[in-house]
């Protein structure tokens, strides 16, 4: 409810077109898009599993590219859920889907090349079993991606920034388990329990352009407090 009532609520067109929309939170996951595909480099139709995949249109766009595509979320919402992603049908990139929680991946073991957490592990209140399963479900050169995460150096920008998202999220009329669990990230504490299951851990800082840049130091002033960047983070178990 307080994502079709937010910045985040798009038409089926706009859905067709993510992320390339002209909207500063959209221009900022195009570039990580890029990022995410000069890491990964050529497809050769390795398998990815897209974990809390929204609408899927990070699937869809790696499917353009060549990757063999696997979206899952927990949400079949028509808008803003797995329901959205039938639009994509309609194109030559298809990808596969199915409804699941981030705690339980319908993959076998070893199945996945690579295992993407774009903008969902912040909704959960305790990430280890996520990477647990990422663990799991990856073969053993495999790799995971976290990305789209808001990201502290400070502690307590960290809770004060989803503090404010939360009451944010209750005034559209969000509630329940995914708003209350919603937070922001400390970086040492998220790369901590990365190097629990994966012990090569790498961090790449997306070029976001200079609007994005200059934009995010002037309100860090304003509110006298730490903004959050969006790495990318590349988890690997060898």
């Amino acid at each position: 409810m307080a994502w079709k009532r937010g910045e985040w609520a798009l038409n089926r067109d706009e859905i067709l077109r993510l992320p390339h929309l002209r909207r500063l939170g959209w221009r900022q996951k195009a570039r990580s898009l890029q990022a995410l595909l000069a890491l990964l480099g050529s497809p050769m139709r390795r398998c990815v599993g897209d974990l809390g995949a929204g609408t899927g249109w990070l699937s869809y766009r790696l499917s353009e590219a060549g990757f063999r595509c696997f979206a899952t979320d927990i949400s079949g919402d028509p808008q803003v859920g797995l329901g959205a992603a039938g639009i994509f049908d309609t194109t030559p990139y298809r990808f596969e889907r199915a409804i699941a929680t981030l705690d339980h991946w319908p993959f076998q073991s070893g199945s996945l090349d690579i295992a993407v957490c774009n903008a969902s592990l912040h909704y959960l209140p305790e990430i280890r079993p996520a990477l647990s399963e990422a663990a799991r479900v990856l073969r053993p050169d495999g790799v995971l991606i976290v990305m789209n995460e808001p990201v502290h150096e400070d502690p307590r920008s960290a809770i004060k920034a989803s503090e404010d998202y939360r009451a944010h999220l209750r005034a559209l009329g969000g509630r329940g388990k995914l708003v209350d669990w919603h937070r922001h990230f400390v970086a040492s504490e998220l790369e901590t329990e990365l190097r629990r299951f994966f012990p090569i851990v790498q961090r790449h800082n997306p070029d976001y352009g200079r609007r994005f840049s200059v934009i995010r130091r002037l309100k860090s002033v304003l509110l006298g407090m730490e903004l959050a960047s969006f790495p990318l983070l590349e988890a690997r178990a060898r």
